[in-house]
């Protein structure tokens, strides 16, 4: 058989900065050239209790073992759980669209409104995809003006009240290094998450 063609995918810049006295450092983080490497980057580092600071998936499943990518055309991932197995589906924030299909024009000032949107119109749009049975939607990002602040997460969960979300949770990933990723819960909610929620006015996004 003819070996299957793998395709690079883009990915936009990201990584921490360090304040040094001589100033600052900018380690960026290289994603790896491929979709499917680049979603195994990331639930690794979801099931990896060690690649995370704040763990509201781990109070809500206990463990994450025997990652196992899936088929392409399939669901990506299954994982076993402490609740039993289930399916993991991954996407990307990046609504390419809306900036001229390229990272480095998604601008760090943001309108809170109109990330809101984007962000539930691609949950809303994974959700007529999928029936939801036994999965978990991660949601991640590659570029750092994409990230989603916790305000605008409340937000959209709020919004999602009372509508059909055909996943069993959903959650949203910040990837900082190979081995540092931020998770947060978006859907139904971690309990201790009990902050502000923001829908108007200006957001800065960015290093």
């Amino acid at each position: 058989m003819p070996e299957k063609k793998t395709r690079r995918k883009p990915t936009g810049t990201r990584g921490r900065i360090e304040f040094r006295p001589e100033g600052t450092v900018h380690h960026l983080l290289v994603f790896p050239q491929t979709k499917e490497q680049v979603e195994l980057f990331i639930a690794k580092g979801f099931c990896n209790p060690g690649a995370v600071s704040y763990v509201p998936h781990l109070k809500r499943y206990a463990y994450f073992h025997n990652l196992q990518q899936q088929q392409e055309n399939s669901l990506d991932f299954k994982v076993d759980t402490g609740l039993g197995m289930r399916w993991l589906e991954l996407c990307e924030f990046a609504p390419l669209e809306q900036f001229g299909g390229k990272y480095d024009l998604v601008p760090e000032e943001w309108e809170a409104r109109r990330m809101t949107d984007l962000f539930r119109m691609l949950i809303e749009k994974k959700a007529r995809k999928s029936d939801g049975c036994d999965v978990i939607l991660l949601i991640y990002k590659t570029h750092q003006t994409l990230f989603v602040p916790p305000p605008i997460i409340r937000a959209v969960r709020q919004e999602l009240m009372g509508r059909p979300v055909p996943f069993e949770s959903i959650y949203y990933i910040s990837p900082y290094s190979s081995s540092d990723m931020g998770v947060w819960e978006v859907w139904p909610g971690d309990s201790d998450d009990q902050g502000w929620a923001i829908r108007d006015g200006k957001l800065i996004v960015g290093p």
